[in-house]
């Protein structure tokens, strides 16, 4: 469940009571971003099997201020962030070198929950590895060099909210990924930029 909500203390706790009234059970807190007063947070709450969303969201738009921007399942078991960006690092780590770039892009899809990851190598038409259905490859190296320039910060203020992307430092490529359904938050497209440091470690692009 990811939510907008007042960054002010006692927020949260109203949030988790309103959950608690669904019968949900609090697992997990992300905090995604903050600034301008608010907060954008991504909790992991497990429902009884006779509980529905609708019965969880309906309880926590009653809290006052805060907007529901997106709720949608997860495996059983998925680990928080940081954790996930850890074991990430590890699959990347423990394939074989063969396989580290496809293995990369699998991994970080499933990390970030995108519909699909690429990794583009400058100045060649095919992707080095791709996951999931890839869009318009010539629109993304375009975009790609456009902001190529930006420091890290700015990129991500200046990339379409639905596309994550970090350059893979001098190993002159760019891994890149994109989700219809809810935008990247900063504290993602930060994992996946350290994430992209390993890659840019253990990936050759020759």
């Amino acid at each position: 469940m990811r939510l907008w909500l007042p960054d002010l203390p006692g927020t949260l706790g109203r949030v988790a009571a309103a959950i608690g009234r669904a019968n949900g059970d609090v697992i997990g807190i992300e905090i995604l971003e903050r600034g301008a007063g608010m907060a954008i947070d991504e909790l992991t709450v497990v429902l009884p099997d006779e509980v529905t969303h609708e019965t969880l969201i309906a309880e926590v738009a009653t809290v006052e201020g805060v907007a529901i921007e997106d709720v949608h399942a997860v495996a059983p078991g998925r680990p928080d962030q940081s954790v996930l960006a850890l074991e990430v690092a590890a699959r990347i780590m423990e394939s074989a070198p063969v396989d580290r770039a496809r293995t990369a892009c699998e991994a970080v899809r499933g990390m970030l929950e995108s519909d699909w990851c690429v990794m583009v190598v400058d100045g060649h038409d095919e992707p080095l590895a791709s996951s999931g259905e890839v869009p318009d490859l010539a629109w993304l190296a375009a975009f790609i060099e456009g902001a190529a320039h930006l420091s890290d910060d700015a990129a991500h203020e200046h990339t379409p909210s639905d596309m994550a992307w970090a350059r893979l430092r001098d190993a002159g490529a760019t891994i890149v990924c994109g989700r219809v359904k809810g935008a990247f938050r900063l504290r993602e497209r930060r994992h996946l930029t350290l994430i992209a440091r390993i890659v840019a470690a253990a990936v050759s692009t020759q």
